[in-house]
């Protein structure tokens, strides 16, 4: 079983019935995540904060962690294949992205903007763990992550499947509010740094930016994410 930390991580959990042990120090009193470990029957063990810390491998534990079901991998075909309900839908590409700050919180704004699917390389990346889980606080219970062996031959992939991929990049002509929105959209967003590797920007159908008014050269690709994420669903 993995391992989480974080009260808002362990809450998203319980509420996703995923938690099968809850661990806590003797002085927790969280009324929230007790109450729903009660309801959920999970079973609770209480350690010295000393103890739990150890666990944590001094991480922010919050005076909490959990054992969880594993989170699930999907592969690209059950990503393509299993559309929500939107209408236009949305899935993202990470090209090598290597830090898990981002990951986590990435898949939180996805969450939050009704992103369906992230898409990233099982090598030269960084994958799920429980840094990004608590980073995430939660969302990555919701969001289906999928790892693939090639990002080239993947959009090759997304576009048969009736998506337009569009690569975020700074220096890029068109900006991202002036997408046609009435159509499925993968959006890739490069790594820290190096932005979009040439093959994977080759692929893309257009590139776009999102318009900065200051002297900052780039946005760090969370924030950028999030970003993109809010214009694509603004109506």
């Amino acid at each position: 079983m993995d391992i989480i930390y974080g009260t808002n991580s362990v809450r998203q959990s319980l509420e996703a019935n995923r938690v099968k042990k809850l661990v806590i120090t003797y002085d927790f009193n969280n009324e929230e995540i007790l109450k729903l470990a009660a309801e959920k029957k999970v079973v609770i063990e209480r350690v010295t904060k000393k103890e739990l810390d150890g666990f944590a491998r001094g991480k922010n534990s919050q005076s909490c962690m959990a054992y969880i079901i594993p989170y699930k991998l999907y592969s690209l075909d059950e990503i393509l294949n299993n559309p929500t309900k939107n209408e236009n839908r949305i899935i993202a590409i990470l090209d090598e992205l290597t830090d898990p700050n981002n990951l986590g919180a990435i898949i939180r704004s996805a969450e939050i903007f009704n992103v369906e699917a992230l898409i990233y390389k099982k090598t030269n990346s960084v994958s799920l763990s429980p840094l990004v889980a608590k980073i995430s606080s939660g969302a990555i219970n919701y969001i289906k992550c999928c790892e693939v062996t090639n990002l080239s031959r993947s959009i090759e992939k997304i576009k048969e499947n009736s998506f337009w991929v569009y690569g975020l990049d700074g220096n890029a002509k068109m900006h991202i509010q002036d997408l046609d929105k009435n159509r499925n959209i993968c959006l890739v967003i490069g790594s820290e740094g190096k932005g979009i590797s040439r093959l994977v920007r080759e692929n893309c159908d257009d590139l776009v930016k999102i318009p900065q008014l200051g002297h900052t050269p780039c946005l760090n690709a969370s924030n950028a994410a999030a970003i993109a994420f809010y214009e694509l669903r603004r109506k």
